[in-house]
């Protein structure tokens, strides 16, 4: 996961926007002769990621006068996966990859954009992949602090001695929040990895029986 904190201004000082027709164009803004630093460019990375401005976003990162890091390939990746741009996020994870080796994010967001479009050939040999390196994903956690008291909560993880009621207000909550209009996301990360496990199996069954 890849946070990163600044305001908008921020980040798009450093260049200037403009838009000729259709198409957005960025280009560096000599005049100013502010320092660029890494920092800037992965926040222009994200902005135009999250804009959908996927090319303009890869084409950002082959200018920058320095290595790319893992939050610049990461956001990256991560825009690719809401836009569903597979090929360039394939793209984005081999970099990442090549920086952190041993990082699960990666190996997962790219398994659960295959699993979207119905590629389970390509699933499993990630997953698979994620085995021979000896990779582990490591599991959602949070917590929150009740009168001087840290409670932390994994994914899956049931061994809470409130668990029955803490369930049992989520549930509600969910019903409420279903009431209200709430759909399931089905491109969030554990959501979805868990639907897509009848499917793997199933492909599995096909191909292998």
């Amino acid at each position: 996961m890849y946070m990163k904190c600044g305001s908008v201004e921020d980040g798009s000082r450093p260049c200037r926007l403009s838009r000729r027709g259709s198409s957005l164009c960025l280009f560096n803004d000599k005049e100013s002769q502010l320092d660029t630093r890494e920092g800037h460019y992965s926040c222009m990375v994200d902005l135009l990621g999250r804009a959908g401005c996927l090319t303009e976003a890869r084409n950002l990162i082959k200018t920058m006068p320095m290595n790319p890091d893992a939050i610049v390939w990461g956001s990256l990746l991560a825009d690719c996966k809401v836009h569903g741009e597979i090929e360039m996020g394939k793209h984005a994870a081999e970099k990442l990859l090549e920086i952190k080796p041993r990082n699960s994010g990666p190996y997962v967001l790219l398994s659960n954009m295959y699993a979207e479009v119905g590629r389970w050939g390509d699933v499993v040999r990630m997953r698979k992949v994620m085995r021979q390196q000896g990779v582990i994903k490591q599991p959602g956690c949070s917590w929150i602090e009740v009168e001087r008291k840290v409670n932390v909560f994994l994914a899956k993880d049931r061994r809470h001695p409130h668990k029955n009621r803490i369930f049992s207000v989520l549930k509600m909550l969910t019903k409420e929040m279903k009431l209200v209009g709430y759909i399931s996301n089905a491109n969030d990360f554990e959501f979805y990895d868990e639907q897509s496990k009848s499917e793997l199996r199933s492909w599995m069954d096909a191909t292998m029986g």
